[in-house]
C-alpha cells in the first residue's frame, strides 16, 4: 500500500510539474505575441514619421545624381512637347531611367521643380508645401507677370504628371516616384488662390539618401542658358568629371537641332558662358571633347 501511495504523490508531483511547464509555455507563447505585436505597431508608427530631405545652405539648390546625368529635362525649343510612355531616357553612366509624362525642359521645368524641392526641405514630405506665384516667379529669377503665373502653373502641372522608374546599383530593386504630388492652385469656387500648394511624395527622400545630390550655385546656376546648366548638372554631379564627347552631350541635353554641327555651335557658347561664370573651368577641344575641372 505504501508503495502505491508513493506512486500516486509521484504521478501528482508529475502532473503538476507539467501544468507548470504548459502554464510557462503559454506565458512565454503570450509575451513573444505581445513583442511581435509592439514590433508591428512600431513598424506602422514609423511610416507615419516625418520624412524629411537632407538640409542644405540657402544659397544653393539640390538635384538627385542620377536626374543630373540624364536626359530629363531637354534643351529642346519646338513649340510642341513630346510624351512618353515608360520611355528609357538617356543616362550618361551607369543606371537606367524610364519616364512617362510630357517632355520636360531645363529652361524652366528644371528651375521650378529645383525650387519646389527647396521649399519642401524644411517641411515633411508629402505635407502642402505653400507660396505666392509671385515668390516662386521672384526666386527662380522671373519677373513676376501674368504669362510668366501661366508658364509656372503650367510647369507645375506638367511636373504633376510624371512617373519614373530608376534603376541604379544604389537604388535596390529601383525606385519609382512621380517628381511632385498633388498641386492646387483654385479654390473651392474655382477662383485662382492666391498661395498655390504644393506635395512632394515621400518616396523623393530614397532618391536623394543621405547624399546621393549635387548641391547646385544657385544665384549662378539660374542665369545660366540651358545648355550651360546641363552641362554644370553633369559635372557638379562629379568629384572628377570625365571628359564628355560633344555627340554625348548632345544626347544628354535631348536637342533637337538638326545636325551635330549645328549643336556644336551652341556648345561653343554654353562652354564659354559656363567657363565665365566661375563655377568651374570647362574647355571644347578641337577634336569636339568638352574637358571639365572642378
Amino acid at each position: 500500500m505504501e508503495k502505491i501511495a508513493t506512486l500516486t504523490t509521484l504521478d501528482q508531483k508529475l502532473a503538476k510539474l507539467k501544468e507548470r511547464v504548459e502554464e510557462a509555455q503559454q506565458r512565454t507563447a503570450e509575451q513573444q505575441k505581445a513583442v511581435q505585436a509592439q514590433e508591428a505597431e512600431e513598424a506602422e508608427r514609423r511610416k507615419y514619421l516625418a520624412v524629411q530631405l537632407p538640409l542644405w545652405a540657402d544659397e544653393v539648390r539640390a538635384h538627385p545624381n542620377e536626374s543630373c546625368r540624364a536626359a530629363l529635362f531637354t534643351v529642346r525649343r519646338a513649340r510642341k512637347r513630346k510624351s512618353f510612355l515608360d520611355e528609357k531616357i538617356f543616362v550618361v553612366g551607369d543606371g537606367a531611367i524610364s519616364y512617362t509624362g510630357f517632355e520636360l525642359r531645363a529652361e524652366n521645368d528644371e528651375l521650378v521643380w529645383l525650387q519646389i524641392l527647396h521649399y519642401a526641405k524644411e517641411s515633411p514630405l508629402g505635407s502642402w508645401i505653400e507660396f505666392t506665384p509671385y515668390r516662386l516667379c521672384q526666386d527662380i529669377g522671373w519677373t513676376p507677370s501674368g504669362p510668366n503665373y501661366k508658364l509656372l502653373r503650367d510647369c507645375l502641372l506638367r511636373l504633376k504628371a510624371t512617373a519614373l522608374t530608376i534603376e541604379s546599383k544604389r537604388l535596390k530593386g529601383g525606385l519609382a516616384l512621380s517628381l511632385i504630388g498633388d498641386f492646387l492652385y483654385r479654390d473651392e469656387e474655382g477662383k485662382p488662390r492666391t498661395q498655390y500648394a504644393v506635395q512632394v511624395p515621400t518616396e523623393i527622400r530614397e532618391w536623394f539618401g543621405d547624399s546621393n545630390f549635387t548641391r547646385l550655385n544657385w544665384e549662378v546656376y539660374r542665369t545660366l542658358p540651358p545648355v550651360a546648366r546641363r552641362l554644370y548638372d553633369y559635372a557638379a554631379s562629379h568629384r572628377d568629371p570625365y571628359a564628355l564627347k560633344a555627340e554625348t552631350v548632345f544626347q544628354l541635353c535631348g536637342s533637337d537641332a538638326e545636325s551635330l554641327e549645328n549643336f556644336r555651335k551652341v556648345l561653343r557658347r554654353a562652354v564659354k558662358t559656363l567657363d565665365e561664370s566661375g563655377l568651374l573651368k570647362v574647355d571644347l577641344t578641337r577634336s569636339g571633347l568638352v574637358k571639365f575641372t572642378r
